[in-house]
């Protein structure tokens, strides 16, 4: 049986409720696996267990219906993910640097977006963002740096590689088939991407960071590049974490105010504009030469 035909032929919202019904499948066995394997206790008492959770739940969830959609679709996980694209090294470094010069324009978002005040209605998604809390407190409480080690690997790597596959490789091209408008996808697709992981006083930075990658997957034409720089920024924010977790320096952190940090932010700001020129005209030029 010719694989390639099973869903190359189906219309996009035919194509993006077969991905959904991957996802729940994914979701459901990921609960079943996480009940059978550890005590319900012991998930939320134990950063092991937690950390185990959390990769059964991303693999599960992300990678595995990611890897079988692009199989059913294309016939070849690594043709349809463009996993074998070449990656040019100086669009790379410019696409690293402006992951970490954006980074206090992203956390003066995020403390503008903490400012918005729910109604009660809405206050499950306050006890939420609480319980995630404790989840923190629970993967950072442990100083040691095989603790660091742990959480870059399930944070950082695993859910970098899981959540690119699944969000850039797959649904943005998904969705692009339905709106046939790259710029509409991307911007939808980060909306979804920051929606998924229920985290109201993170959306706004999240979905910015998903359009980024979004173009970045987009410009370069490998799935690797939003890859590592999803891990890079994942990176940088677990070890700051774990560096300054409980301490004072934290709270200007996460109090990330413009009026404070106006110079950081600006400067950031003005780089981060001048790196999304070079790489836009960089894939922008990569694209015409393969025309």
């Amino acid at each position: 049986m010719d694989n390639k035909g099973i869903l190359h032929g189906m219309g996009g919202w035919s194509q993006l409720f077969f991905f959904c019904f991957l996802l729940f499948s994914g979701l459901m066995t990921a609960s079943f696996i996480i009940v059978l394997v550890m005590p319900a206790n012991e998930l939320f008492e134990s950063a092991r267990s937690m950390r185990l959770a959390q990769v059964i739940q991303t693999v599960c969830m992300f990678l595995i219906p990611a890897l079988v959609y692009a199989f059913l679709y294309q016939g070849s996980a690594r043709h349809y993910l463009n996993t074998e694209a070449h990656i040019n090294m100086f669009f790379l470094l410019c696409a690293i640097l402006l992951i970490v010069f954006i980074q206090p324009v992203i956390n003066c978002t995020g403390y503008y977006n903490q400012q918005i005040i729910l109604p009660e209605s809405l206050s499950w998604i306050k006890e939420h963002e609480e319980a995630a809390g404790k989840s923190l407190k629970l993967l950072f409480t442990d100083r040691s740096i095989a603790a660091l080690i742990f959480n870059l690997l399930v944070i950082a790597v695993v859910a970098g590689l899981a959540e690119e596959f699944f969000f850039r490789g797959c649904l943005q091209q998904i969705i692009c088939k339905i709106v046939m408008n790259r710029h509409i996808a991307i911007w939808i697709t980060a909306i979804i991407f920051s929606a998924i992981h229920l985290q109201f006083y993170g959306f706004v930075p999240r979905v910015l960071l998903g359009a980024l990658l979004g173009y970045l997957f987009l410009w370069s034409g490998s799935i690797w590049v939003p890859v590592i720089i999803h891990t890079v920024h994942n990176a940088i924010n677990v070890t700051l974490i774990h560096i300054y977790y409980d301490t004072p320096q934290a709270s200007r952190i996460e109090d990330f105010g413009f009026e404070e940090n106006y110079l950081l932010v600006s400067a950031g700001l003005i780089a981060s504009i001048l790196m999304l020129f070079i790489i836009s005209r960089k894939g922008t030029i990569k694209q015409e030469s393969e025309n």
